[in-house]
């Protein structure tokens, strides 16, 4: 091919390029991170593919229009925002599916620089029942929990106030209201199976016994013969539906048959504890089996418990133990030594399992005079295995407080199976009088999350429940949601976490924000169209002027 043959070519090829760029730009490219949308197209944000992750880094405190763009978008993206440096925020939510006289948490968290520690107080409409001290990290951000015991059912509300030793700008009482409806309960029914009588059998009944529990017992004396108080025979289904927790103690006999039955009884809703060596008990899956027999110093122990549970005390006593193995996927340890776990808990199903590798918790009752500790130690332990909720559906309210005339959310959870029908209707009482039946939508990404929402017209509580059911949940509506329950950072830093983002320190968030960014595809990758025409010029020129020195120009 001659020289201008093949520059006509390039030309062609060229502009071909020239024509289809556009279309392989807008093929090549791919959703971008939005950044402070409240200044941008606030309906492209919520119209059209969602973005990866959405940006806020402003100063200034987010308007309650923003929030609810943020809210909305939050939906669709993760939401990541920066944390002012000189504004202290106040988090708190409550246990889901509280009871009433059984144990709970309000949990929280603060952030806020300028100093090492903040006192946290817990208060109801009374006033105050509960401080604690936090310590802050290097970021200025502390969390922690206190432990409730709700008296009656229905709405309850705590205040939780953070107060910082400082004075100066931002330093004051922030604080941040937590609510939930208090599900009626009696005192849980806790079947104790017991080998010989001893003094674990004998001080955990009387522990739970004086803490309000309903305790039935089936001490073994040997040969097969066995005392039950309060109802005898065999661990089978019929019997342990009538309970909301079974105490396995170390030494007491269990048949294949009664673990079974155990198993299978937890998976639908029920609470088993295993004490001693039993952890490894094939249906249960919490931990391998340990190393054999041990004593255990108080002192050695190390507690992370969930905030609902109550550790034992760091005496001057020990015990016999059976400490655990490795733990099995999906198991977490709530206390430990460096002999291994010594408490094991995890969800089964939809109830709840744990193992104890404590089998003379009455030391600490006897010799330490821990009376009270170790009462609450056990009593807490119930409630947790007893509070995993047995229904298939539940009801959710992710933001439990709202102003009238905002909308707000409803969740409900549906584990009962592709053949279960369809989901009861839901209904919103409001107050003064009224209801309304909510329209479910399934979530197309989460085929066991359906999602409604309403919006109140008033101030007061309101309830929700399946039809034919009582409440399940509870939505509290009162003017200047921000002033009277949570400020504007507050409600942001929610929004953020329940998105799947987070609200960070500012440095952190440019590092995270570039994170991120670097692991987009890499958009459009076209060629810029200033560079296809000048390549078009520069190639016509050539032509132009070896078809002028040919002398055919």
């Amino acid at each position: 091919m001659s020289l201008p043959g093949a520059l006509r070519a390039f030309v062609l090829a060229l502009l071909v390029a020239a024509l289809a760029l556009p279309l392989w730009r807008e093929r090549d490219a791919v959703p971008r991170p939005a950044t402070n949308p409240a200044r941008g197209d606030a309906a492209a944000l919520l119209a059209g593919s969602a973005p990866p992750f959405v940006v806020r880094d402003e100063g200034g405190a987010p308007t309650a229009a923003e929030l609810e763009l943020l809210a909305a978008a939050g939906e669709r993206a993760p939401v990541y925002a920066a944390l002012p440096e000189r504004v202290r925020v106040v988090e708190a939510s409550v246990t889901p599916d509280p009871r009433a006289g059984r144990a709970a948490a309000v949990s929280f968290r603060v952030r806020g620089a300028g100093a090492d520690s903040v006192l946290v107080v817990l208060g109801q409409r009374a006033g105050a029942v509960d401080s604690t001290w936090v310590r802050l990290d290097d970021r200025g951000e502390g969390a922690g929990a206190f432990r409730v015991r709700p008296a009656t059912a229905g709405w309850l509300e705590w205040s939780v106030a953070a107060r910082w030793p400082s004075a100066g700008a931002g330093a004051g009482g922030r604080g941040a209201a937590a609510g939930a409806w208090v599900d009626s309960a009696g005192p849980p029914r806790v079947l104790v199976r017991a080998g010989f009588p001893g003094w674990e059998s004998k001080f955990v009944v009387r522990a739970l016994e004086e803490s309000g529990a309903r305790v039935v017992t089936s001490l073994s004396l040997g040969r097969g013969l066995a005392v039950d108080a309060g109802g005898g025979g065999a661990i089978i289904p019929a019997r342990l539906a009538a309970f909301d927790a079974a105490i396995v103690l170390d030494g007491a006999p269990l048949a294949d048959a009664e673990r079974a039955a155990l198993a299978d009884w937890a998976s639908r809703g029920g609470g088993v504890l295993l004490v001693g060596d039993r952890a490894a008990f094939g249906g249960f899956g919490l931990a391998r089996a340990g190393g054999g027999g041990a004593v255990v110093s108080a002192q050695a122990i190390r507690w992370s418990l969930p905030p609902e549970l109550a550790p034992l005390t760091a005496d001057r006593v020990s015990g016999a133990a059976v400490p655990l193995g490795a733990t099995v996927a999906g198991t977490s340890l709530g206390a430990a030594t460096s002999q291994g776990g010594v408490l094991a808990l995890r969800p089964l199903g939809r109830g709840r399992a744990a193992a104890l590798a404590l089998s003379e918790t009455w030391r600490w009752r006897m010799e330490a005079g821990r009376v009270a500790e170790h009462r609450e130690f056990w009593r807490a332990l119930v409630d947790w295995l007893a509070a995993a909720p047995r229904s298939p559906l539940a009801i959710d309210v992710p933001r439990p407080f709202g102003a009238p005339g905002e909308r707000a959310e409803v969740r409900v959870y549906d584990s009962r199976g592709a053949e279960a029908g369809a989901v009861p209707p839901l209904v919103l009482a409001r107050p003064g009088g009224g209801a309304d039946t909510l329209a479910l939508v399934r979530d197309p990404a989460s085929p066991t999350l359906l999602r409604a929402w309403f919006v109140p017209r008033r101030d007061g509580v309101h309830t929700l429940a399946f039809v034919g059911r009582p409440p399940e949940a509870a939505f509290s509506a009162a003017p200047g949601d921000s002033a009277a329950h949570a400020d504007a950072w507050a409600r942001l830093a929610t929004i953020a976490a329940t998105s799947g983002g987070a609200m960070l320190p500012r440095d952190s968030l440019r590092a995270t924000v570039d994170r991120l960014s670097a692991g987009l595809p890499g958009g459009s990758r076209g060629v810029s169209p200033w560079l296809i025409f000048a390549l078009l010029l520069a190639a016509a020129g050539a032509e132009w002027t070896i078809r002028r020195l040919g002398g055919r120009g």
